[in-house]
């Protein structure tokens, strides 16, 4: 999800297999809970590439297909903003790269409503044990 023309040739096979698209499901993700301090540059663009800019991307590509379905929805998996420093300390790279993603739905909620695609976010009450942390 990280690279601009796989992202975009993988949403035209699809839509062209399965004749359009109705909805997008931003769920890639790549977490790294460690302090800045110890964070490589590398981890750090990582989970920007992937969390934020796979969620730009795949939205954007998305958005002509989207716009012929009846019923087009974007659904994110990300998590309500809060400035509660519990979910900074030890890991704000982690964290600001997933509100990051929640400002992209918010961002595409605005902009998409007048062509009536809707965009919401979506995110676990409880932690998801998964091979990832």
């Amino acid at each position: 999800v990280r690279f601009e023309e796989e992202v975009k040739s993988a949403v035209e096979q699809v839509a062209k297999k399965f004749g359009g698209i109705d909805i997008v499901i931003n769920n890639a993700s790549a977490i790294n809970l460690i302090p800045i301090e110890e964070l490589s540059v590398k981890k750090y663009d990582l989970m920007m590439n992937i969390n934020l800019r796979g969620t730009f991307l795949l939205s954007k590509y998305c958005l002509p297909y989207l716009e012929k379905s009846s019923n087009p929805h974007i659904l994110t998996l990300s998590p309500p903003m809060s400035f509660d420093p519990k979910w900074f300390e030890n890991n704000g790279p982690y964290t600001i790269s997933k509100y990051g993603m929640s400002m992209m739905s918010f961002s595409l909620a605005s902009e998409l409503k007048s062509k009536k695609i809707a965009s919401n976010a979506l995110w676990p009450r409880t932690a998801v044990a998964t091979a990832a942390v």
